[in-house]
């Protein structure tokens, strides 16, 4: 890995700060300051890892889950953010793509546009094709449709297709028929549409926090996950782009409207949250 972790904090500093944490954390949802919630902010060089040391460590992927859900809990504490594709999904795509700059690359700049010009392409089918939002399609049209572009900008960057890497882009012509033939004839966005379709969109209290946040953070290793083994594979599938995208129309079409941004039920019904308890 690129990152070096010689200046992370020991485990005794780390253990120093928990009391303070945890003691901040236990706040009763009748006190003063449960109604308006504590703005934490921060910086991708903070000096502690995500998590304190244990027998498993994956340093990469606590950094990769930490994007995803430091985006979306500025956009549910109402900053600005970029909707890509959406609000609700808009960790998954930066979390992949600073990954890739922090963890992959040795050319951040050629990376970030190889990424970015390959996972809007891929958004764009889904979105001519189906939806990407939640209101028509559930959440496999938020958080499905961003795994599959961050899955894709991920391989592009991993080389996925050579001559993209090698030629670079000589002009937008060349640049399209490239990436079109490579998820034609490499289709990774499989392992991740498929396996999103009937995701969805029933959040708690109507508010894009719960399950929203930690569901990109799952979206973002499993966009990687997906790349990874599409990658390794021999490139025989049985399911085309053309096909996913129909299938995720039609499920989406079939999707009772409960379960489309309504919070009508599924967790929004079961899962009794205070409302003076602020989630971010």
């Amino acid at each position: 890995m690129k990152r070096s972790y010689s200046q992370f904090r020991s485990k005794s500093d780390i253990s120093d700060a928990g009391p303070n944490l945890s003691s901040a954390r236990k706040v009763s949802p009748h006190h003063p300051m449960a109604k308006r919630a504590t703005r934490v902010t921060g910086s991708f060089d903070h000096p502690i890892l995500p998590h304190p040391p244990r027998k498993t460590v994956i340093p990469a992927m606590d950094f990769l889950s930490c994007y995803a859900i430091a985006v979306n809990e500025v956009n549910a504490s109402g900053g600005r953010i970029v909707t890509s594709p959406t609000n609700g999904a808009s960790g998954i795509i930066p979390a992949v793509l600073k990954y890739i700059v922090e963890f992959v690359s040795d050319d951040p700049e050629k990376s970030i546009m190889t990424f970015l010009l390959t996972a809007s392409a891929i958004g764009m089918l889904f979105k001519r094709g189906s939806t990407i939002s939640a209101a028509e399609g559930g959440c496999q049209a938020e958080v499905g449709v961003a795994c599959s572009m961050a899955s894709a900008g991920f391989a592009a960057c991993m080389g996925g297709c050579n001559s993209i890497s090698r030629n670079g882009f000589a002009s937008r012509r060349d640049w399209h028929r490239q990436v079109f033939y490579m998820f034609y004839a490499h289709p990774i966005y499989l392992h991740t549409i498929e396996h999103n379709l009937g995701l969805t969109c029933d959040p708690i209290d109507g508010l894009v926090q719960v399950p929203c946040i930690e569901r990109n953070s799952l979206g973002a290793v499993k966009a990687i996950t997906a790349a990874q083994l599409s990658l390794a594979s021999d490139g025989v599938y049985s399911v085309t782009l053309d096909e996913a995208i129909e299938a995720m129309r039609v499920t989406a079409a079939d999707m009772s409207v409960k379960y489309k941004e309504t919070s009508l039920s599924g967790l929004a019904t079961s899962v009794k949250i205070p409302l003076t308890v602020p989630a971010c």
